[in-house]
């Protein structure tokens, strides 16, 4: 394992100190209780008090199915990796993603992204979790940066909230320095796919050697993957031996040129 970064890069990461690690967990859990008793999230699809997505309308969000391919998660007949994945030549060693980008799903991100839900980044980040394997080792957890208009808009990065969350459950530092945005460009849900790759190539860029290490990239949304492998690739550029990214959801093949308009999901 890579050692730990110092401390100005680690970002809601775990802290690995003992006594020092336990007294923080501790208080990070009794804060989180309090919040929750005394400001409960609403469910995003029904309003239930309780979590971003309650147990009835969780049941009816669709799984990606398996076997899927590893780099994208497209449904596949056999083997690990689709044709498409391997006409491109990607990078990603794995992608993990749970869910497809439909209700109750969508309504939560969306609550999450555009209506400053931040308190809702535990739940989500627990239900992508749920795609990881129970043995995964990584060195470093890394959210996909968000360009500097669109945090500026929103005052937050959503990306930052959930990659904090699943670095502090799998005990491993949260780097939020070593990846950065060379450039902004245009929101991807705006483009056709064959325009989303041109569009974040060589879009980022890591600023040290990363030799042997082992990331894990977070996002809240993928749809063609075209900015998880533009960032992927400025990774294992700079020495990085294995890179993943976790996901909550995956948008459906069907709608990947027809982006909903954030207005109408919004409770």
């Amino acid at each position: 394992m890579a050692k730990l970064a110092p401390p100005n890069r680690i970002w809601g990461g775990a802290v690995r100190c003992g006594s020092a690690k336990s007294v923080a967990a501790s208080l990070h859990t009794a804060t989180r209780a309090l919040v929750a008793a005394l400001f409960p999230p609403r469910c995003a699809a029904c309003g239930r008090p309780g979590a971003a997505i309650c147990q009835p309308c969780l049941a009816t969000a669709t799984r990606l199915p398996h076997p899927q391919c590893r780099q994208c998660t497209r449904p596949l007949t056999y083997g690990d990796q689709c044709a498409r994945c391997r006409l491109e030549q990607r990078r990603i060693n794995h992608l993990y993603v749970p869910y497809a980008y439909t209700p109750p799903i969508l309504q939560a991100v969306h609550r999450f992204k555009y209506a400053n839900k931040r308190y809702l980044a535990a739940d989500l980040a627990n239900l992508a979790m749920s795609a990881l394997p129970p043995d995964l080792q990584v060195d470093l957890v890394v959210p996909i940066p968000l360009a500097s208009s669109r945090e500026r808009q929103r005052g937050y990065n959503q990306g930052r909230l959930l990659a904090a969350e699943v670095a502090r459950h799998l005990d491993c530092p949260l780097d939020c320095d070593v990846l950065i945005r060379l450039r902004d460009t245009p929101p991807q849900t705006s483009l056709p796919r064959a325009r989303r790759l041109d569009n974040v190539r060589g879009a980022f860029r890591a600023l040290r050697k990363l030799s042997g290490t082992r990331i894990l990239l977070v996002d809240d949304v993928t749809t063609t993957g075209a900015t998880i492998e533009a960032a992927t690739r400025a990774l294992r550029r700079r020495g990085a031996a294995w890179v993943g990214a976790l996901a909550l959801a995956r948008t459906p093949e069907e709608r990947f040129d027809v982006p909903p308009n954030p207005s109408d999901l919004l409770l």
